[in-house]
């Protein structure tokens, strides 16, 4: 449980990053109030500039813009005819393919095709959204949206290759396209609808964070822009958090559970052993050579218990680090952060406390019988039947 707590802690994270917010991301101060309504005219403006100058911010290694957009996409199959053709939900994603190399790596997500050229009307659709189209490699589709400028607009685009996002629902939903040429279509004349930034280390963004809030502040320019950490993107990953606690109680109750199995095979060790332990003290042996033998049997028994247990169970975990857990079926239609594939996530700190945790537990609890052995009379126990 503790690996598949990490490893879903670490696709979070990845994902978080990857396709959310980065390390920071900033947008227009009054974008993320009303989110809900998806308010693209409240964007970044001179996105080159902006991004430019947060670059400037120590730590801060990498920056692109995206813009994100839902709207239709029409289908029409003989546009000769009257009849209306087939219109299909999606949300256009568009990204500055060669910059988000480091971050998203869209080339990683290609199964199939190419990625879009820069400045062109291609492109490249999750395979879900092109299974429930009907859309390929080399099929036009048009799509409309609203604009900046609060308007409508349509364009046509052609299909250049199929993505496999790690997120199941943006699969079934997205497609990405040039970043220039999403700005030309919404008319946000060199505007972007959020900046993403990376740096060195994710973890310890707070530092830049609290750089980026003052730079914002006393550029005047700047001033209407808004900062967020990835940490705070969503629940789900300080919910995660909480559940690796709650998992770790858990593990904990099961353990003193298997405490309490051991220490009653103990004692029925000793029940059985009751003529031995009584000639074990005619031979002079003391009690507390009596407690010493018994605890020794016990934590060799813990011993190699733990390594055969660990073992199998390392070996079960490596082996789904490579093939995943696939929870496509159950994310299907959802809109979660977490990939539909996770992969456990074994670390050398989870063998070690299990190890303690085994081989010290079946030892201690042995001592409560132990102790009971060696207060047995040697007369009685060899009279015992």
């Amino acid at each position: 449980m503790p690996t598949f707590i990490a490893g879903m802690k670490a696709d979070l994270k990845k994902n978080i990053l990857s396709y959310y917010t980065g390390a920071v991301q900033v947008r227009h101060g009054e974008y993320n109030k009303y989110d809900y309504l998806a308010p693209i005219h409240l964007y970044v403006k001179d996105e080159s500039a902006v991004r430019e100058k947060l670059l400037q911010v120590d730590g801060v290694t990498h920056a692109v813009g995206r813009i994100t957009a839902g709207g239709k996409i029409y289908i029409d199959d003989n546009p000769e005819d009257d009849l209306p053709g087939d219109k299909f939900t999606a949300m256009a994603m568009a990204i500055d393919i060669p910059a988000e190399k480091s971050i998203l790596d869209p080339e990683s997500l290609l199964v199939e095709g190419r990625l879009p050229a820069m400045g062109s009307r291609e492109v490249v659709l999750g395979y879900g959204l092109a299974e429930k189209t009907g859309l390929d490699t080399g099929s036009k589709f048009a799509f409309m949206t609203a604009t900046a400028t609060r308007g409508v607009n349509a364009m046509t685009f052609e299909v250049v290759g199929l993505v496999n996002f790690s997120i199941g629902g943006m699969n079934d939903a997205y497609f990405l396209l040039p970043f220039d040429t999403m700005q030309g279509f919404l008319q946000m004349e060199g505007g972007s609808q959020e900046i993403l930034l990376m740096t060195k280390d994710p973890e310890t963004a707070e530092v830049q964070l609290e750089a980026l809030n003052k730079l914002i502040t006393s550029d005047g320019s700047l001033g209407y822009l808004e900062t967020r950490l990835w940490k705070d993107q969503g629940e789900y990953y300080a919910a995660m958090s909480a559940a690796g606690i709650i998992y770790n109680l858990i593990v904990i109750f099961f353990l003193a559970l298997g405490a309490t199995v051991i220490v009653n095979t103990t004692m029925m060790a000793i029940y059985e052993r009751y003529r031995e332990i009584g000639i074990l003290g005619a031979m002079g042996m003391r009690p507390n050579e009596l407690v010493r033998l018994f605890f020794l049997e016990a934590l060799y028994a813990g011993i190699i218990s733990a390594v055969i247990g660990i073992s199998l169970g390392s070996a079960l975990i490596l082996a789904l680090e490579q093939t995943g857990m696939d929870f496509s079926a159950a994310m299907a239609g959802t809109n979660l952060e977490v990939s539909s594939v996770i992969y456990p996530d074994l670390k050398a700190v989870h063998i070690l406390l299990m190890s303690i945790y085994t081989v010290g537990i079946s030892a201690l609890v042995t001592l409560i019988p132990c102790r009971k052995a060696a207060k047995i009379e040697p007369v009685d126990a060899i009279n015992a039947t």
